[in-house]
């Protein structure tokens, strides 16, 4: 964009302004910085998802593990009970 003109000596000259480009500049920056955002974003969504997925597999073990000592448990009291009839 060229703006009117400036004076210099009495002399009329073309003098570009540095807003457009100054705006362009800031755009790039800014879809840049939207970018790299968006990026670290997915990283942590990825880095929560697999946290999450670890956990439900730890709580998936330790319930087995629970019920299985819940049934050895059962086990054990029914071979007593057997024992007294």
């Amino acid at each position: 964009v060229v703006t009117p003109y400036s004076r210099r000596k009495g002399k009329e000259k073309m003098v570009e302004s540095d807003t457009p480009k100054k705006k362009k500049l800031q755009e790039q920056i800014d879809v840049q910085v939207a970018r790299e955002m968006e990026e670290q974003i997915a990283r942590e969504d990825q880095r929560r998802n697999e946290h999450i997925a670890r956990d439900a597999e730890i709580a998936r073990i330790h319930a087995g593990k629970e019920l299985q000592m819940m049934i050895d448990g059962l086990d054990r009291n029914n071979e007593m009970i057997a024992k007294h009839l």
